[in-house]
């Protein structure tokens, strides 16, 4: 309740324009009320100052009678009582009543009942905010009277350091009244301290952004125990408050944006230009100024670092070779790659090599077996190193740098990649000799003269501003983080996880599956967590926003827990690396696994951040006694994690929902052909086949020499029909792959039955001219997912013969569009594509009427049509985010859909002939 002598005092309030309104709370501070009340009366400004005394119902007498008696005798002093709130509600109870009664007022200037301000404060604090059109609130440095302390509180103000180090602006500062206006008042729920912190949250949230004043006096009264003091015991509840409700201000994002613009991750310096660019997003728009600068910011640091910064990661290279690794989408990673090394090393040699269609990064650390090579691209380094070598008496440790053993511990990253001719050249100037130059210039500067000396006599609090990168780490709970920011369009950035990108089924469905992501209007970043190679073709040329390795010793599959037999590892395992992963992954909207087993156990940390998380999934292996086993069980053992699931057969939906998962969770993703293949190429294929002269009927195998892919039972059948006699030309495709049983290569015993092997085919035109040259692919697998060789031979009239495994049923419609293998036996099976083959050898009208029912089949096929359910979701989970996204695209598949039937012309469905089974081998 407001006391009625607040009515009486208002009155004068519309004689006098204060310019400035000063709000104090008091509770049972009632001894200490006049101090703070003289401090404002004392003020020498040359405007009008409203002080506002808000008495929160203070149980003490001594309270009202000390405000009322100054609100009688000052015609500038305004006595507020109310029912006790708390600090915040008090304090937004007298702006509130500055608002009704002085609405000309300019700035709110906040002072506890228990401290005071020296009395030009408020004049020189509004002529400051004045002369800052950039900033909304001024605050001080702290000097403490009672239990005596000055703390230096001068840096520039840094949003970064305000949300993951302290509250390091005290309350008593002055408030802009576009602040006020904007709606920034204190949080009446918090009783408990920090409701001061959570104002400038709020304002930040807004827009609105500080800056200290370091000449302003300001006085607060510290004792033995205090409200901070109780509030710093329960300091992480009161934090974890602060963060759920400011969620958007903790978010990756905001704080790498809050790192790029305040205290940047790295300094990129020119070699030939000196240059320098000072940046953590090599992409966003960042400062630049030459090397005398980076000298004078280099030397700040050392003498005041919690004050002045400088970058604490440090890379030589030339502008043509760092846009170089721009254009291959590797900037990212090689700044990442090279902070993480960086600290484990001196410095990290960075060195190019070119390669037409491979990427790789490859780390490599310098010993004496392995010397430096001599002709490198680039240098990176800490600032501490180069702090350690400018103090250094002699160059001799630093310049062995130019020889193949140098005495610093080195290791070198190399990176493959088709560079051109130009930009494995470099620059004049070798980046060693670069590096010395900075270092001399750092050296022979007049700053020198002046290190270890401190202008500032205020006491250290803030942290060194060259470390800001650790309390991102700190709060992100990552090592290194990314450097990345979104684009201002703000696209929906998905992740795609891979094991090995090369050429594998997984692979091409990923890859498939990003296409249709970017033309949806998403930026999908590749990361390769095994071995660090990225086999490239035309296909995918484009394609990706970034390419990142990991490029360590990552344990792909295993670890030390065990879940239905699979080995996997969980959080909290050493081998598990969580933070480091964290950190590659930080900045995502979207991750897609990709059958990367050890990665499950640090996806539900991304998930509680805000990430979401898909698996797809799309094969059971077999182990050697025939149990099924690989990547579906684990996802059980992580189910929890996941948002869906995706996979790529109805049957894997049954399985996966069977074993126990929610079928909302459950998306099936049709596969569809693995590359695009143009309308008229097609035709072009299925007229000639027709026109072609008689001959051998021509088989395919196309895929791993290997137990799953049935190698075996190709080499019997391929053997029984040359005993048999039928005339058939092979084509077997695959990597020569060693039995390890009988000690001799598969290439040699083809070559015994007189076939030719011919090594792997990735570019899609090989592809297209192998499966348009075959009559039939064949496919012994002794077990699959639902294989793209069969949808892209289908797709040009290739027909395909296959065993009955997995969702293979789902792809070939028996007799109609292909033929199913389902015998039993390995002899029996051998046998069975046997009979087959010389079925379709002997009757090239069966041959024609698959080879038209298989074309019909697979036009309709496509990845757009396919993912359409996985655009809807992100949909549903991102409004708006999505560019692209088609019309009518289905949500999650709550009911398993009928298999598709393909219509046929009449003349070509005869009655389907009996599945192919083979007797039993006696």
């Amino acid at each position: 309740m407001t006391d009625a002598l607040t009515e009486r005092a208002s009155a004068p309030a519309r004689r006098f324009a204060p310019r400035i309104a000063v709000v104090i709370p008091v509770y049972k501070h009632s001894a200490l009320l006049a101090e703070a009340i003289e401090s404002v009366l004392a003020q020498t400004a040359p405007f009008d100052i409203a002080t506002i005394v808000v008495d929160d119902g203070c149980p003490f007498p001594e309270t009202a009678e000390v405000a009322r008696a100054y609100a009688m005798a000052h015609a500038n002093v305004f006595y507020l009582r109310k029912p006790n709130g708390g600090l915040s509600s008090a304090r937004n109870a007298g702006i509130d009543y500055a608002l009704r009664h002085f609405p000309g007022f300019e700035a709110i200037y906040l002072l506890d009942a228990d401290n005071r301000v020296t009395p030009n404060a408020l004049e020189v604090l509004l002529a400051f905010l004045q002369s800052r059109p950039d900033i909304d609130w001024v605050y001080p440095n702290i000097d403490k009277f009672g239990i005596s302390w000055s703390g230096n509180y001068t840096t520039e103000y840094s949003r970064l350091l305000h949300l993951t180090f302290d509250n390091i602006c005290e309350a008593g500062s002055l408030v802009s009244r576009r602040m006020i206006d904007a709606g920034v008042r204190f949080d009446e729920t918090m009783r408990s301290g920090f409701e001061d912190w959570d104002f400038w949250l709020q304002a930040m949230g807004r827009g609105f952004k500080g800056a200290n004043h370091p000449h302003f006096g300001f006085e607060y009264r510290q004792r033995a125990e205090s409200m901070l003091r109780d509030s710093n015991r329960t300091r992480e509840s009161i934090l974890s408050y602060i963060r759920q409700k400011h969620k958007a201000l903790f978010q990756p994002d905001t704080l790498i944006a809050c790192e790029h613009a305040e205290a940047p991750r790295y300094a990129s310096i020119g070699i030939g230009t000196y240059v320098v660019r000072a940046f953590t997003d090599p992409d966003v728009a960042h400062e630049s100024y030459e090397l005398g600068e980076f000298v004078r910011r280099f030397w700040a640091a050392r003498n005041e670092p919690d004050t002045y910064g400088a970058p604490p990661f440090l890379l030589w290279m030339t502008d043509a070779q760092r846009r170089a690794l721009s254009r291959m989408k590797l900037l990212h990673n090689v700044l990442w790659l090279g902070e993480r090394l960086s600290e484990r090393f001196n410095f990290v040699a960075i060195r190019f090599r070119s390669a037409p269609s491979r990427m790789e990064m490859e780390v490599r650390p310098v010993s004496a077996t392995e010397p430096l090579e001599a002709k490198l691209s680039g240098w990176m380094t800490t600032h501490r190193i180069l702090s350690a070598c400018v103090d250094d008496k002699s160059d001799d440790w630093v310049r062995t740098l130019r020889q193949p053993h140098p005495g610093p511990s080195v290791v070198e990253l190399v990176i493959t990649a088709p560079f051109t001719p130009r930009e494995m050249q470099g620059a004049v100037l070798s980046p060693t000799n670069a590096l010395l130059a900075t270092l001399g210039a750092l050296r022979d500067s007049g700053f020198r003269a002046a290190r270890g000396q401190k202008w500032i006599w205020r006491e250290s609090y803030l942290p060194d501003r060259s470390r800001y990168h650790e309390l991102l780490r700190r709060a992100l709970g990552t090592e290194a983080v990314m450097p990345r920011l979104p684009a201002p369009e703000r696209p929906l950035r998905v992740g795609m996880l891979l094991p090995i990108a090369s050429f594998g089924g997984v692979e091409k469905v990923a890859f498939a599956l990003s296409r249709v992501l970017k033309a949806a209007g998403c930026e999908v970043h590749l990361f390769i967590l095994g071995k660090p190679v990225y086999e490239l073709h035309r296909e995918n040329e484009g394609l990706f926003t970034s390419v990142n390795f990991l490029a360590s010793d990552y344990p792909i599959w295993g670890g030390a827990h065990v879940y239905s037999g699979h080995e996997l590892l969980m959080e909290g395992d050493e081998a598990a690396i969580a933070p480091t992963l964290m950190g590659l992954l930080t900045g995502l909207d979207v991750i897609v696994n990709n059958q990367v087993a050890s990665v499950n156990s640090v996806l539900g940390s991304l998930r509680r951040s805000g990430v979401k998380v898909l698996n797809y999934l799309h094969v059971l292996d077999r182990t050697q006694h025939g149990r099924d086993a690989g990547h579906p069980y684990l996802a059980l053992a992580f189910e929890h994690v996941y948002d869906a699931l995706l996979t790529c057969s109805e049957d894997m939906v049954d399985w996966l929902h069977a074993m126990g998962v929610p079928r909302a969770k459950l998306l099936h993703v049709p596969n569809a052909p693995s590359y695009e293949l143009a309308e008229a190429d097609r035709l072009a294929v299925l007229t000639d086949r027709p026109t072609r002269p008689a001959g051998p009927l021509r088989a395919l195998f196309i895929g791993r020499f290997d137990a799953q892919k049935g190698v075996e039972r190709l080499h019997g059948c391929a053997g029984e029909l040359v005993r048999r006699g039928v005339p058939v030309d092979w084509r077997v495709v695959g990597r020569d792959v060693l039995d390890e049983g009988a000690g001799q290569s598969w290439q040699a015993r083809f070559a015994e039955i007189g076939i030719a092997t011919i090594p792997p085919l990735y570019d899609p035109r090989d592809l297209t001219r192998a499966f348009g040259w075959a009559d039939v692919v064949v496919m012994p697998s002794r077990w699959e997912g639902a294989p793209l060789t069969i949808l892209e031979a289908q797709r040009v009239g290739c027909v395909p013969l296959s065993t009955a495994v997995g969702a293979v049923g789902e792809l070939v419609s028996d007799g109609q569009d292909g033929l199913l293998v389902r015998a039993e036996g390995e002899g029996a099976v051998a046998l069975a594509f046997a009979d087959a083959l010389a079925r379709l050898a002997g009757d090239r009208a069966e041959l024609a009427r698959l080879r038209d029912g298989a074309a019909a089949r697979a036009a309709e096929t496509r990845w757009e049509r396919s993912a359409e359910g996985v655009l809807k979701l992100l949909d549903g989970w991102f409004p708006k985010r999505l560019a692209n996204l088609p019309k009518g695209a289905p949500r999650l598949i709550q009911v398993r859909a009928k298999p598709t039937v393909v219509a046929k012309p009449a003349r070509l469905a005869p009655p389907r002939p009996a599945p192919l089974v083979a007797p039993p081998v006696v």
